[in-house]
């Protein structure tokens, strides 16, 4: 199939998170400043809706890992190819100039994906800022519940800035009748972490997702979850969280198993 090319931007140059900053990847052994992973996602997502489009985003999934750093202006290309029909299965790959495989997945077409049930994402208010969580995965031991976040999904100059951010000019996420990105949701869900946990410099290393229902513009939208595998690889200490967003009257929209270093240990540059 024809190959998706783009050029890397790290639009998180400016972001708390240091791990997007030259000074700060480099205290880990880093080239320079990593591209955020919801960026490569949505870069990913772009090969997925050229193959199957409007209906994925509707009811479609994706597993993505990422497994080799991007940087600013580098020039990357997203290849896909068919590996089940029945349901329809694609296999995903997001590679740089050099070759070197930064990104891998599949994305997929289930017939009837079940519904979650939203009284296994329970609400919980968010605490204080000055209450987060250390980031820590002993942290989660006693208590692995999240804070709930909440939003309105509408076409806002925060929204249109999201979509130049991670260079996205295709019209079904323009207009009166836009469509909420694939790649909001996971945007979305390092904010939930970032809104629990006191972090440091922290890197996004692995997203699945399963969409049920677009999100309605205007329409009040809740995500929440909480931690269900915590682990130390390498000196670097992960979380895993299952996240669920409901519309109203707890209608299903999306569930996202996310992965991301909460705590970095040892110099690495190929995390």
């Amino acid at each position: 199939m024809p190959v998706y090319e783009v050029v890397a931007k790290n639009y998180g140059v400016d972001h708390p998170n240091k791990i997007h900053s030259d000074e700060g990847a480099a205290k880990y052994g880093f080239a320079g400043a990593l591209v955020p992973g919801v960026g490569l996602y949505a870069y990913l997502t772009r090969r997925v809706i050229d193959d199957l489009g409007l209906e994925w985003v509707e009811h479609g999934a994706i597993k993505c890992r990422f497994i080799h750093p991007i940087y600013d202006g580098e020039r990357v290309l997203v290849n896909s190819c068919v590996v089940s029909t029945d349901p329809v299965e694609l296999g995903l790959e997001l590679y740089n100039r050099s070759g070197i495989v930064c990104a891998i997945g599949t994305a997929s077409l289930p017939s009837s994906p079940l519904p979650p049930d939203p009284g296994n994402y329970p609400v919980r208010v968010l605490a204080p800022r000055n209450q987060l969580r250390p980031a820590t995965i002993s942290s989660f031991s006693q208590d692995n519940l999240l804070g709930s976040l909440d939003f309105t999904f509408e076409m806002t100059d925060e929204v249109t800035k999201f979509l130049d951010d991670v260079s996205e000019s295709l019209p079904i996420y323009y207009g009166a009748e836009a469509v909420c990105h694939p790649a909001l949701w996971i945007s979305k869900a390092n904010e939930i972490i970032m809104q629990n946990v006191a972090l440091g410099p922290w890197i996004h290393t692995a997203s699945e997702a399963q969409y049920y229902r677009l999100a309605r513009p205007g329409e009040r939208l809740s995500i929440r979850g909480r931690v269900i595998e915590s682990y130390t690889k390498r000196g670097n200490e992960y979380i895993v969280v299952d996240l669920g967003a409901f519309g109203e009257k707890e209608r299903p929209v999306v569930v996202i198993k996310h992965t991301a270093i909460i705590k970095l240990g040892i110099t690495k540059t190929d995390e």
